[in-house]
């Protein structure tokens, strides 16, 4: 076969000339006409981000009402709910024992 756009032998199942780059068919799928397909708008995640962030919250503030009650609550009586620390400390202490 010889390409139709330089001229060059080429083999015969060839899909492009090794020379000039051009294809020696027609595309079987044709490419969108409306334009680029990174032109398009993207979804926005912000709603999902926010659904994430809300339920995380609330199993947190679930777990610090929860986590005032009980054998956990007297071992740090006197630190209980003043920092973060504590609160994870007898959170991932409850979860041992739940484990």
């Amino acid at each position: 076969m010889i390409c139709a756009h330089c001229g060059t032998e080429i083999a015969d199942k060839a899909l492009i000339c090794y020379r000039c780059g051009h294809a020696t068919t027609e595309p079987r799928v044709k490419p969108p006409v409306e334009g680029s397909l990174f032109e398009r708008p993207r979804r926005r995640r912000l709603p999902i981000v926010a659904i994430v962030i809300l339920i995380v919250l609330i199993a947190l503030v679930l777990a610090w009402l929860l986590g005032g009650v009980g054998p956990a609550a007297s071992r740090y009586p006197a630190e209980a709910g003043t920092s973060l620390a504590t609160f994870l400390h007898a959170l991932g202490d409850r979860l041992q024992r739940i484990a």
